[in-house]
């Protein structure tokens, strides 16, 4: 099974949204909409993570309760007590993780709790995946190998 350090988001370093604890809600629900994502990490300027806000938080914690998105902040209404994942944490320990806190997007921190990346359950599934395509293939492979290196013996072929 892989770890976290396998995925591909992971591997290459890729980019990902963030907000610092001022940022204004309406701006935050935008970025997630144009970037078709449904939770985002809050961060302070050292990076450190603060936070979360999902769709879930939006919903609940502003429009619910009928506040103005445009007048609340990240730290208004973000989720401070956040289940986070290092790079030695595997995939499937990392999916079971999700799943118990019914959660699908997890925060990936070094031992300061500085954010390496935030991954979603999709990338998880996807990478665990293209791990089982792997192995498909060697175990594929290995049980045509066996047989013919049997023949080259048997037949003394080599």
């Amino acid at each position: 099974m892989p770890s976290i350090k396998d995925i591909k988001k992971i591997r290459l370093n890729d980019e990902y949204i963030s907000f610092g604890p001022e940022s204004i809600v309406s701006e935050i629900a935008d970025s997630m909409d144009i970037k078709n994502i449904g939770a985002v990490p809050i961060l302070n300027e050292q990076k450190t993570l603060l936070g979360v806000v999902s769709e879930r938080d939006i919903v609940r914690k502003c429009v619910k309760d009928g506040r103005d998105p445009d007048l609340v902040t990240a730290s208004d209404i973000m989720t401070s007590e956040i289940i986070t994942v290092d790079l030695k944490t595997s995939s499937e320990i990392a999916i079971k993780i999700m799943g118990e806190n019914n959660i699908r997007h997890l925060p990936v921190v070094d031992d300061q709790n500085k954010l390496i990346n935030f991954i979603s359950h999709r990338d998880l599934i996807s990478s665990v995946r293209d791990s089982t395509k792997l192995n498909i293939f060697l175990i594929t492979f290995i049980c045509m190998i066996i047989p013919i290196l049997f023949l080259v013996k048997s037949f003394g072929w080599a």
